[in-house]
């Protein structure tokens, strides 16, 4: 990405990370200890009192690998149908993704990745059932503004909160010819007068009587004490409930002096409740969304920023996640903030390394496993590190096991890194894995922060990995997560995860 990209990709996150900031602010004052415990209900070892059980097969599979010094990835291993007593549909998605937290869509995570989640994926995952990590290229205010947006946005299910509005002394026709240049499929518009408070409304039917001459709005307008209005502060389910007992349409909301806050709409506002049963939700009602971290001290500074904002997961993002600056953050955090966060720790990718992270004095919560196995991972062919996925998931869940059995503390695994299909995903499962992470999939999204580039008539999003030359030069994110915070000008490009 050129300089003068990254520039103006910066002005553009700089704006919408500013809207969503005052978002954040008008909807949430966060009082002591507001929003930061939560009981999620069933945890995992409740669910699994001695952790995930593999398949005999597999165990035995999976070991004579491992005595032979084998290791497998997803291409080398397929799946043997066995007899079942259950129909697909009776079949739950529902599972773990660290000791509190489960997930009704499959254990699916987008990858904290900057090129890859950002607030409007972390939406769009949470409303189909899984959940969006937040990448720390952001600054500290940035992250937390987006946790706070994304958390609170269950509240504005159907709201068009900055809902285009005509003043009434314009004529129709001038109103048309806005509708028409700015390419509005909607046609239901509230009306202002000079000090910008609500008279009327114009819909469908108003415009259709207005066929035949040229109106000014205030004459064909609904006028307001014919209107069904909600105060300011009105959550979607409020706004289903008044829609539903008033049969109307549109819902305008206004402030305490008749100025227009926002505007639910039916059809938006019953396809939310509809299909609410799929969204990922904590205990009051909130979309699900998770940060990363780093595993430096000054990073407790952005984790008491997500712990105001509410964010219950956070992820220590490391290239090497077995190690002493990995075991420092979360004991930092389990004593500045007990119960508030459930801690994943990762990457890392052998039995020693999770037994590294588990016989600490305070404990991961999820273990996020993958080294080098990203479609734009380096780190392989950089530093030599690395173990095809499934045996490391494998090698990952046995030591989840080993020490459980000694300990009676079990932990969800992750696995983070080169899945290509579903079936990768079903495969990971079957290894020992809760929950996946993922990055390229989603990176072409429309709701990926990826910059947009036409070529040949056909329209791309960049990726990149967070060792990136250009992630590391751009944001100090990237370079603490691979322990290289360099004083010269340049920063030398190092593995991509």
């Amino acid at each position: 990405m050129s300089t003068a990209a990254a520039r103006k990709r910066k002005r553009e996150g700089d704006a919408k990370v500013s809207e969503m900031e005052k978002d954040a602010k008008k909807v949430f004052k966060a009082a002591p200890g507001d929003n930061l415990s939560f009981d999620l209900g069933e945890t995992f070892q409740g669910k699994f009192a001695e952790g995930i059980t593999l398949s005999e097969a597999t165990v035995t599979v999976m070991n004579r690998f491992a005595e032979e010094r084998k290791a497998v990835t997803f291409d080398e291993v397929t799946l043997e149908d066995k007899p079942s007593n259950y129909h697909p549909n009776d079949v739950k998605l529902e599972t773990f993704i660290s000791r509190r937290i489960s997930l009704k869509g499959a254990g699916i995570i987008s990858a904290a990745m900057d090129t890859v989640t950002e607030a409007e994926l972390a939406l769009a995952l949470a409303k189909m059932g899984g959940i969006g990590i937040l990448h720390r290229n952001l600054s500290v205010e940035e992250q937390s503004a987006m946790v706070n947006w994304v958390r609170r946005k269950i509240h504005f299910g159907g709201m068009i909160d900055k809902p285009i509005v005509f003043h009434e002394n314009m004529h129709f026709s001038d109103m048309q010819a806005t509708i028409a240049a700015h390419g509005y499929t909607f046609t239901s518009f509230p009306i202002v007068n000079d000090k910008d408070c609500l008279v009327g409304l114009v819909t469908r039917d108003e415009m259709e009587f207005a066929e035949h001459h040229n109106p000014i709005l205030k004459d064909i307008m609904k006028l307001r004490c014919s209107i069904v209005t909600a105060p300011e502060g009105t959550t979607r389910i409020d706004a289903y409930t008044i829609m539903k007992a008033k049969h109307v349409k549109k819902l305008p909301v206004v402030t305490t002096d008749g100025r227009v806050k926002g505007m639910y709409v039916w059809s938006d506002v019953r396809s939310d409740e509809q299909k609410r049963e799929n969204f990922s939700l904590d205990h009051k009602g909130n979309f699900l969304v998770g940060a990363a971290i780093g595993v430096g001290e000054d990073d407790m500074r952005r984790v008491k920023e997500l712990a105001s904002a509410g964010c219950p997961l956070l992820v220590i993002d490391s290239s090497h996640g077995a190690c002493k600056p990995a075991l420092d953050q979360v004991r930092r955090i389990k004593l500045a903030f007990q119960d508030q966060f459930d801690v994943v720790v990762g990457n890392i990718a052998s039995y020693e390394s999770a037994m590294y992270l588990l016989r600490g004095e305070y404990k991961p919560d999820a273990l996020k496993v993958g080294i080098g196995p990203g479609s734009i991972c380096t780190t392989r062919q950089v530093t030599g590190h690395g173990i095809p996925q499934l045996t490391a998931v494998y090698q990952v869940w046995r030591a989840v096991q080993d020490y459980g059995k000694e300990t009676g503390y079990y932990v969800p695994i992750i696995a983070d890194g080169g899945i290509r299909t579903s079936g990768d995903i079903v495969k990971c499962f079957a290894a020992g894995a809760s929950a996946v992470m993922m990055g390229g999939i989603f990176a072409g999204t429309k709701e990926s922060p990826g910059q947009v580039i036409q070529k040949g008539g056909k329209t791309f999003k960049t990726v990149r990995g967070m060792g990136s030359r250009s992630a590391m030069e751009e944001r100090s994110g990237s370079r603490h997560r691979y322990h290289r915070e360099s004083k010269k000008t340049g920063v030398t490009e190092t593995p991509s995860q």
